[in-house]
């Protein structure tokens, strides 16, 4: 059953980027967008929710629900709103994950390198970020622990006890989540990537999502 909802999300997601984003018109973004981000929260209530993961991860799927909705808008008030929104909703899953798995034990040499990653990002981004560093830093800061959090899930979930495709779903999801955001701030703060850089963002942040969704109810 909660298959469909993502088979769905196929769709939706296809038409969001033809008549919204490519277009640029607003009024099928503010249709579609909503919609296609509804169906990664019914897929996780077919999961079945139960426990305090799973809800505490659905928690964290609204919070994106309401970023997404945010982020519609083009005034700068509104990024900022969609900006805190979605870092709660990181908040979130960090909680989620470490209720598994604690991220200190996390090999030093992955917590290394996507520090080291995060901090290129910083560097790259720096120059454009303008009144908006503080908030950019603070963002930046709590993907990357929820970052090392799914992946200590990922390493450490075996010992745990925890299924090999909730440990797969997790640390895949919560990349690709990663990788979406820095095409979401190279559209806000570089303009100029042009649509390219949504036709990549927007499924790897769909793909994302739907995967953390669909790891609900079965660890």
């Amino acid at each position: 059953m909660s298959l469909i909802f993502p088979a769905i999300g196929v769709f939706t997601l296809g038409a969001l980027l033809y008549f919204g984003e490519r277009t640029g018109a607003a009024r099928p973004k503010w249709i579609l967008k909503p919609l296609t981000s509804a169906l990664f929260l019914l897929t996780a209530l077919a999961g079945g929710p139960d426990g305090t993961y799973d809800w505490v991860l659905f928690a964290g799927l609204v919070l994106c629900f309401f970023g997404d909705v945010f982020l519609i808008a083009p005034e700068p008030r509104w990024f900022l709103a969609g900006l805190v929104t979605f870092l709660l909703g990181h908040v979130a899953y960090i909680v989620a994950f470490n209720g598994l798995v604690l991220v200190t034990t996390l090999n030093v040499v992955v917590i290394a390198l996507i520090v080291l990653v995060s901090v290129g990002l910083f560097l790259y981004f720096r120059p454009h970020l303008g009144t908006m560093l503080a908030p950019v830093v603070a963002y930046i800061v709590v993907i990357t622990i929820m970052l090392l959090s799914a992946w200590a899930v990922f390493f450490g979930g075996a010992e745990a006890g925890l299924p090999d495709t909730f440990r797969y779903l997790v640390a895949f999801g919560a990349t690709a989540f990663y990788l979406s955001d820095i095409t979401v701030a190279r559209d806000r703060f570089m303009p100029d990537v042009g649509f390219l850089n949504r036709a990549i963002g927007l499924p790897l942040y769909y793909v994302g999502q739907f995967l953390l969704a669909l790891s609900v109810g079965i660890n």
